[in-house]
């Protein structure tokens, strides 16, 4: 496996990963709003959900950039997403 193709697959599951979070955000947040005794309650679950599914947007928003610049690396910068990735 090249090492454009490690990355590729790391950023692509990190990516997969972060899409299951924001359905699972949202499904809890409609368990929650159906408990929600009050509109008070409501409305902040929803500004709580809110900022926490443009989290991970945001952060889906990266991985996707770091895809891209994957794509268009050189075997060197490679090697350093790839740390910065893997850890």
């Amino acid at each position: 496996m090249s090492m454009f193709d490690a990355i590729s697959k790391t950023i692509e599951t990190k990516i997969d990963e972060l899409s299951e979070q924001v359905e699972a955000e949202q499904a809890e947040a409609d368990r929650k709003m159906a408990e929600a005794e009050s509109d008070k309650a409501r409305a902040n679950l929803q500004a709580e959900v809110k900022a926490n599914v443009e989290t991970l947007k945001g952060k889906i928003d990266d991985a996707r950039r770091d895809l891209e610049d994957a794509r268009n690396a050189g075997e060197e910068h490679l090697k350093e997403m790839y740390e910065r990735l893997v850890g």
